[in-house]
């Protein structure tokens, strides 16, 4: 059975290996892909990629586990743990089922700007590990909810 992952809000896709951490960009968490908001954007309500609940929540970060155990790990920019919740907004709570589509975090992207922080936004598959990834929208444009990549669900 094959997983689709989704744009959890509207922005320009990119490969992970171009994500400025060197950690991501090695591959080292997981495999997937990355979003870059517009220059545009000043608030984006990020929302659920899967269906699953939300096993890890932090200001910055959301992972959300399907029934059958795919983990997606939403990183909200690089490096802004730093900035202590500062422009993040979660609006539920760990162990709460969600669909896709549901609204997980809100994000003001000013402070991650004003600290000169990278917005690119990892999503990686990051339980089981080595599961590979199959791009649907690298390089591209997408909407919220569009398919960015999809899994072979291992169960």
């Amino acid at each position: 059975m094959t997983l689709s992952v989704r744009a959890p809000f509207s922005a320009h896709v990119v490969p992970l290996s171009e994500v400025p951490d060197p950690v991501f960009a090695s591959g080292v968490v997981g495999d997937g892909c990355a979003l870059v908001p517009t220059a545009t954007e000043d608030c984006v309500t990020v929302h659920s990629p899967i269906n699953g609940v939300v096993t890890k929540l932090k200001p910055h970060a959301a992972i959300v586990t399907s029934t059958r155990g795919v983990s997606i790990l939403v990183h909200l920019g690089i490096d802004t743990v730093s900035l202590r919740g500062k422009g993040f907004a979660p609006l539920l709570e760990e162990g709460d089922v969600v669909a896709t589509g549901d609204p997980l975090i809100h994000w003001d992207l000013s402070p991650v700007r004003d600290a000169t922080l990278s917005p690119y936004v990892p999503i990686i598959v990051v339980s089981p590990p080595g599961l590979a990834t199959t791009s649907h929208a690298r390089g591209s444009q997408v909407l919220i909810l569009d398919p960015i990549f999809s899994i072979e669900d291992p169960a």
